[in-house]
C-alpha cells in the first residue's frame, strides 16, 4: 500500500503527491494513453487538450473549488506531466460520456458496490470501486492536511485528486456510476466534488455542499456520518433522494433507483454492454447481505461484488474502503482486488 501525505494549500498538496508519484502517475498515464487510444491513431496529449478545450469542466472547478484546480496544477508540476494531461486524467467519470458513442461493445460500464449500514453507536459506510483493468497498479492513499478543513484518507489513483474518502470530522463519501443519467458538459467533475464534501466539517454541510453544485456526470453519492447516511443520485437535472432500505441501510450498485433524468442513448449501450444486469444482480447480493448482516471483507472477496475480468468485460475491482464513524473515526482500505489483497488500516492525519 503506498500513502502520501499532503499538506498545505491545493498546490502543496499537489507537488507532494505528483513528487512523491512521480514513476506512477507515469505509469498510469501510459496505460490510460493505450486504452483510450488502443489504435495509436492519436496522441494522448491532444485527445487530452481536447477534452479539456471541448468541455467547460475544469472552468466549473475553478469557480468552485479553485484550490482543487490548483492541486491538480501541482500534481502536474510535480510529476513533470503536461497539465492538461493531469487534468484529463482527473476526468475519469467525464470521459467515460464523452467517449461512450464512439465505445464498441466490447467496452464495459464502470461498476462499484456500496452499502451503509448502522454500527452499535455509529455507521459503516463501505464500497467496492470497480474500474477499467488497465488501473490496477496505479492504486495509492492520500493522506491530506489542508491549510484550511479537516484532515482526510482518500482512496486515489496516480494522479487523481481523489475518488473516495472520509475525513477526521466523521463525514465519509463514497459513489456510484451512473452513466446513463445525463451529463453537463459545463458541471463540477466527480473527483472534485468528492474532495469538496470531504472539506465540509458536518455531513449536513457536505450534503448541503452537494445539493447546489452543478453536477458535470451521473453520480451517486453517499454521505454518512455517524448519525447516519443519505444518498443522492446526482446528473444534469439535479439530484434525487435514494430511499433506505429496510434497517436504515443504503445499498446501490451504478443502476438509478431514483432519478428519471436518463440519457435514453446512454441506456441503451449499457443494456447492450450488459452493464446494468450486472449491476442488478449486484444490488441483489447487496441486499441479502443486509437481511443478514454478515462480515462485511467476505462480502467484497465475493463475486459478483468483486468483479473479475472475464470474457469481452475489461473491469475489475480496483480497491474497497471501510469506514466506521463512530466516537473514533476508522478507515480500512483495500488497494487491490479483496479476493487477493490484505485490508490495511490507514490513520487518519491529526
Amino acid at each position: 500500500m503506498t500513502v502520501i501525505d499532503c499538506t498545505g494549500d491545493g498546490l502543496a498538496r499537489g507537488r507532494a503527491h505528483g513528487e512523491a508519484a512521480r514513476a506512477a502517475i507515469g505509469t498510469a498515464i501510459e496505460a490510460w494513453a493505450k486504452a483510450t487510444l488502443p489504435d495509436a491513431s492519436g496522441d494522448i496529449v491532444d485527445y487530452a487538450r481536447g477534452l479539456v478545450a471541448r468541455t467547460g469542466l475544469l472552468a466549473a472547478m475553478g469557480r468552485h473549488m479553485p484550490d482543487l484546480l490548483a492541486e491538480i496544477g501541482g500534481i502536474a508540476e510535480g510529476a513533470g506531466q503536461p497539465f492538461d494531461l493531469v487534468a484529463a486524467l482527473n476526468l475519469m467519470d467525464e470521459q467515460w460520456w464523452y467517449d461512450l458513442r464512439r465505445a464498441s461493445p466490447k467496452d464495459d460500464g464502470p461498476g462499484c458496490s456500496l452499502l451503509a449500514c448502522p454500527d452499535g453507536n455509529g455507521m459503516v459506510l463501505a464500497q467496492t470501486m470497480d474500474l477499467p483493468a488497465f488501473m490496477d497498479g496505479s492504486q495509492l492513499i492520500l493522506r491530506l492536511r489542508p491549510d484550511q478543513g479537516p484532515s482526510s484518507v482518500v482512496l486515489s489513483s496516480a494522479g487523481m485528486i481523489g475518488l473516495v474518502g472520509v475525513n477526521a470530522a466523521g463525514v465519509a463519501v463514497c459513489v456510484n456510476t451512473l452513466l446513463m443519467l445525463r451529463h453537463n458538459a459545463n458541471g463540477v467533475p466527480v473527483a472534485a466534488v468528492v474532495r469538496h464534501l470531504l472539506a465540509q466539517p458536518t455531513a449536513a454541510a457536505a450534503r448541503a455542499a452537494l445539493l447546489v453544485l452543478p453536477h458535470a456526470s451521473g453520480q451517486h453519492y453517499a454521505v454518512a456520518d455517524r448519525s447516519g447516511a443519505t444518498g443522492h443520485e446526482c446528473s444534469a437535472a439535479g439530484c434525487a433522494p435514494v430511499a433506505l432500505a429496510q434497517g436504515g441501510a443504503l445499498l446501490h450498485t451504478n443502476h438509478p433507483v431514483a432519478s428519471a433524468d436518463l440519457d435514453t442513448k446512454a441506456m441503451e449501450l449499457l443494456e447492450e454492454f450488459g452493464s446494468n444486469d450486472r449491476s442488478r444482480e449486484r444490488l441483489g447480493k447487496l441486499t441479502d447481505w443486509a437481511a443478514a448482516v454478515g462480515p462485511l471483507p467476505e462480502l467484497f472477496r465475493t463475486a459478483p461484488v468483486c468483479v473479475r475480468p472475464q470474457g469481452r468485460h475489461n473491469g475489475q475491482t480496483f480497491g474497497a474502503v471501510q469506514f466506521r464513524l463512530a466516537d473514533r473515526v476508522t478507515a480500512s482500505l483495500c488497494t487491490g482486488r479483496p479476493d487477493l489483497t490484505p485490508w490495511q488500516d490507514v490513520a487518519l492525519p491529526a
